[in-house]
């Protein structure tokens, strides 16, 4: 499949990937690939890293902004390469991502999500300190609303299901088994890729809205990876204005449903009890945009029992 920019063979040993998924957001791609200008991986002298634009779209609008930008990246040393995978689909995405990738350790970032100071080389830190006692290392996500007001009916607790602000706790330290992390920031050992995709029947392809985050690391967690959560190693994450409605919330939280279910149908998990009992024509007749505190969270709730439910009954 086609690829633009090809590692030079007389470069350094590349230590890491960076790789970016993006799907037709070429101006947010822009935002992201600028914010990694200067990143650093950090431990022995000389280390290097290649950043992968994986473009999921045939028609490559990503080209361009990779191209205008492969130069600035050079004169510091990192391989800019632009590569299309032309399946749809961001697993499919992730997968062509890990397979180009020439570092034996694999960072991603969002093509919405711009790095902050510093977010490499805090990311990494701890493979360097902590050597092979941590396998995958999960940074922090703050929203980014851009020009559009934050919602009053958008609480703190709430902005987790936006894939940010994950706030387990103020200082570095190694998560524990009930604590989880998105795939938007975070690194790992590609040799925990070892007979392991990424589920191609999950995980977003267009709007659809069914969510594949973070079950591989499940996976890789339940084999015994450990993982190492680093507050300081922050991306910013750009809420797109057409998600700040609480319809959009009520539809993502349906889709959550759906996919953790298939997801501890694909891990041989039971599935869990649903109890609710709800009238359709209530429910149609509920004024949804008006909804706040603890009704839109048992709204929320219902939503997320009703798509967990639509998947037990798919067999």
């Amino acid at each position: 499949m086609p690829t633009t920019g090809t590692p030079n063979t007389d470069s350094p040993e590349i230590a890491a990937s960076i790789v970016i998924c993006t799907h037709r957001r070429p101006e947010l791609l822009g935002a992201c690939l600028d914010s990694l200008i200067g990143q650093r991986v950090g431990g022995s002298p000389g280390a290097a890293h290649e950043i992968l634009v994986i473009d999921n779209s045939a028609l490559a609008e990503g080209r361009p902004v990779v191209e205008g930008r492969q130069a600035v990246f050079a004169l510091r040393g990192v391989p800019l390469r632009h590569i299309v995978e032309e399946r749809p689909g961001v697993s499919f995405a992730r997968n062509r991502g890990v397979a180009e990738a020439a570092g034996a350790l694999i960072a991603f970032i969002d093509d919405d999500e711009r790095a902050c100071e510093g977010w490499l080389e805090r990311l990494l830190e701890p493979f360097h300190r902590l050597g092979d006692a941590v396998d995958i290392v999960a940074g922090e996500v703050e929203p980014d609303f851009g020009d559009v007001p934050r919602p009053g009916w958008l609480a703190d607790d709430m902005l987790h299901f936006f894939s940010c602000r994950w706030g387990w706790d103020s200082q570095s330290r190694f998560l524990r088994e009930t604590e989880w992390f998105g795939e938007g920031n975070c690194a790992f050992r590609k040799r925990l890729m070892a007979g392991r995709t990424f589920p191609t029947d999950l995980g977003r392809k267009g709007d659809g809205l069914l969510a594949n985050e973070g079950v591989i690391f499940i996976e890789m967690r339940r084999a015994g990876a450990a993982t190492y959560y680093v507050p300081a190693a922050t991306v910013s994450h750009f809420i797109h204005p057409d998600r700040l409605n609480r319809r959009w919330l009520m539809r993502r939280m349906f889709y959550q449903g759906v996919s953790n279910r298939l997801m501890q149908r694909r891990n041989g998990q039971a599935e869990q009890g649903c109890n609710f009992n709800v009238n359709l024509a209530d429910l149609a007749a509920i004024d949804i945009d008006s909804l706040e505190g603890e009704s839109l969270w048992a709204m929320i709730r219902l939503y997320y029992e009703i798509g967990y439910a639509s998947a037990l009954a798919m067999g």
